[in-house]
């Protein structure tokens, strides 16, 4: 029997009734691991008021290149068998370390190897339950429990953005901060009742993923760069939204990321189900136009109310690309290599933080918030192009039949 027959196997023998405590265990595990990052979305700018743009897009985007660099191998650690929890454990614990280094407040500097470490255990984390969640999932409960896996993680942003801002301003950074790592902590408790049901054998030599060529998805790549599309504004959002709504007045931030999450949360469960039934190309592109526009308003906003309609559209276009691209990779990639294909689609978050924040960010810091955001608007836009002629449904049946 080879490999990939295996895991199948083990897939395919488990029920839903198997699986359903530890799949609940690992959608509260994720929902805590996402509400300290949503939290750090708030904080990590806040922190660094008054250093120069440069620098705070440099230190909030280090996080990116640090996930950028190292979810590939996670990928194809992930590929290659053995304990898929150590590395979930791992993540945990590196996160929570992240946070207690924050609180020390020793500088921008100093703050980037803690954004580093954050970046990488984020990476780990993340590429490691997604692949244990995929696999334990049985057949018929995959999409739906997909949908469900990644609106878990939505969720969080619904209130962990808003919660950073009233506890930095009731008790300050260092409580903060605590409260960040403990909720990265709870994900590591919880994570040891997900297990690993549908733990593949250990790769033998000769099998698919060996080797650098392992790296970086084939059948993944293009895809993840349609989703990049979105993160990438999306980066420069998490960087400078924090401060250009405190230079517009624009209210409580936290505010903006929770009506987001929202957004994120409906489209996360539906976007699949809407896929399977008129097709994932009309859930993409109007998804990335909504993005798109929401952008070019954000450029000009002057209200809180606006600024939360910016939201909801962003936050659906950003959920329901993910969504989807999320589907298409997992039904474009061979099982054996599933591992590094998801490593390859999640590091679209890595290239958004990385482009988004720290290279838009000397952008900003030579022209405006205002600009910058309007010109983010064109990232969507070169979406639906590559989407239409790469990547979607159709271009991919006339390439076969051709």
């Amino acid at each position: 029997m080879t490999r990939d027959t295996s895991i199948s196997a083990v897939a395919a023998a488990l029920t839903w009734r198997q699986v359903r405590r530890p799949y609940f265990f690992a959608l509260f595990s994720v929902h805590s691991f996402f509400v300290a990052y949503s939290m750090s979305i708030v904080e990590i700018p806040r922190a660094l008021k008054g250093e120069p743009e440069w620098i705070v897009g440099f230190v909030v985007g280090v996080f990116g290149i640090a996930g950028m660099l190292t979810r590939p191998l996670t990928g194809v650690w992930v590929d290659r068998g053995g304990s898929r929890q150590r590395w979930v454990r791992l993540g945990a614990v590196g996160v929570a370390l992240s946070f207690a280094g924050y609180m020390l407040d020793l500088g921008p500097w100093v703050m980037v190897i803690f954004r580093c470490v954050q970046g990488v255990a984020m990476g780990v984390f993340t590429t490691a339950m997604l692949a244990i969640v995929g696999n334990m999932l049985p057949p018929e409960r995959r999409g739906s429990g997909l949908g469900f896996y990644q609106a878990a993680n939505a969720a969080a942003a619904l209130y962990g953005a808003a919660l950073a801002v009233f506890v930095i301003d009731r008790f300050g950074f260092g409580p903060a901060f605590l409260l960040s790592g403990g909720t990265a902590l709870l994900a590591l408790v919880l994570a040891l009742g997900t297990g690993d049901p549908a733990a593949p054998p250990p790769r033998v030599a000769g099998t698919p993923g060996r080797g650098l060529h392992g790296l970086i998805s084939p059948t993944a790549m293009l895809p993840a760069l349609v989703f990049a599309c979105v993160t990438t504004p999306w980066g420069t959002i998490t960087a400078f939204l924090p401060l250009f709504a405190l230079e517009r007045d624009l209210g409580n931030v936290g505010l903006f990321y929770t009506a987001a999450g929202l957004a994120q949360l409906t489209a996360r469960v539906s976007a699949g189900w809407i896929g399977d039934r008129i097709g994932r190309d009309l859930v993409v592109v109007p998804a990335l136009g909504a993005a798109g526009i929401s952008l070019i308003v954000l450029s000009q906003v002057q209200s809180p109310v606006v600024l939360i309609l910016c939201a909801l559209a962003f936050g659906f276009g950003l959920a329901a690309t993910q969504t989807s691209i999320a589907v298409i990779v997992i039904e474009r990639t061979p099982p054996a290599i599933l591992g590094s294909g998801m490593a390859t689609y999640t590091m679209a978050w890595d290239v958004g933080q990385v482009v988004g924040a720290i290279l838009l960010g000397l952008l900003v810091d030579a022209t405006s918030y205002s600009l910058v955001f309007a010109l983010t608007a064109l990232f969507p836009v070169a979406g639906v192009v590559l989407f239409l002629t790469r990547v979607s449904e159709r271009t991919a049946k006339a390439t076969v039949e051709g």
